[in-house]
């Protein structure tokens, strides 16, 4: 008897518990057999596993965060099921619905032409002279035509520096598209909204949710916008762009902010215990080692770093 058309797509439900199978075997804790009484299941079940198997190479690229030691806590491992089951349903629905299932968010950031990992930065010279600085744990494209010069931001932070060029310069992220004017500007997108910053000349943005409303942004300004909007335009902070010389610098922050910016250098989970999070912080730390940053943070503050694994850090009170 042949088995299902290639060309339906796989239910989510079966997606899911695949994806759910795929982390357990990878932190250990599944029974292979038990696996392998799931997949003789039912032919959906099989084909689902065989979609996984086929998209190993994506998986590969997942961040490491979702493939270690701290996967043995189940908020973790519920986190990395989503993350895969997110490019499964892509390629999954992709199978009947062609390009749909590829523009997706998770699947664009995971097969972006130009990614950098956790505490990694990259210079990069683009085709026009221009350069580009790309932060920590980025993910983006470059997409230069004979009529535009384009960047796909889907995650992270870069610095542009336009070059002269008759062409429009034009960043995307996810809630809407920057127009550059002959500037030096920064954008940083995650998962809620993006937040321009500009350092030199100009830039227009155009928030997805909002194409109707175009706002412009000189030098020293900074605009948030995302799924509800654009919020109003602010006076950029000082030490903006301190990440491009190895430096965050925090002035009377909370703890807790301080410590989800050092997050973002980091493999793993870093948090902060609710008891210390509003804890004010000033000072300039290194990011090229964010472990020597915490244990100097915890000596001069009277804190604690306790380590579940390498990989899942909690910041807290020293006990007394």
């Amino acid at each position: 008897m042949l088995g299902p058309s290639p060309s339906i797509p796989i239910a989510r439900s079966i997606l899911a518990a695949a994806a759910h199978w795929h982390v357990e075997i990878q932190c250990g804790s599944a029974d292979p057999a038990a696996l392998q009484v799931w997949r003789d299941a039912s032919a959906e079940h099989e084909r689902a596993w065989d979609l996984l198997q086929r998209m190993d190479g994506q998986l590969g690229t997942i961040p490491a965060a979702l493939a270690i030691p701290a996967l043995q806590a189940a908020q973790q491992r519920r986190r990395a099921a989503s993350k895969i089951l997110a490019l499964l349903v892509a390629a999954g629905g992709g199978i009947a619905l062609g390009q749909t299932g590829l523009q997706s968010a998770p699947w664009q950031a995971w097969t972006a032409s130009l990614r950098t990992a956790p505490g990694q930065r990259r210079h990069v010279t683009l085709a026009d002279s221009g350069r580009m600085e790309v932060n920590t744990d980025s993910a983006l494209d470059v997409a230069y035509s004979a009529t535009q010069r384009r960047i796909r931001l889907h995650q992270g932070e870069i610095m542009i520096t336009t070059a002269p060029d008759p062409r429009p310069f034009l960043v995307d992220t996810p809630h809407g598209v920057i127009r550059a004017l002959g500037t030096r500007f920064g954008i940083r997108c995650d998962d809620d909204d993006s937040v321009v910053s500009v350092f030199e000349h100009a830039v227009e943005v155009r928030c997805a949710a909002r194409p109707d409303a175009v706002r412009r942004l000189e030098a020293g300004q900074q605009l948030r916008f995302g799924d509800t909007g654009l919020e109003a335009v602010l006076a950029m902070p000082a030490h903006q762009d301190s990440w491009l010389r190895g430096m965050l610098v925090a002035a009377d922050w909370p703890l807790q902010q301080l410590v989800q910016e050092l997050a973002r250098y980091r493999r793993g989970r870093l948090v902060c215990d609710a008891k210390v999070a509003q804890r004010p912080v000033t000072g300039t730390y290194r990011l090229d080692d964010i472990d020597a940053v915490l244990e100097s943070l915890c000596a001069s503050h009277g804190l604690q770093v306790t380590y579940f694994t390498r990989y899942w850090a909690t910041v807290s009170a020293r006990p007394a």
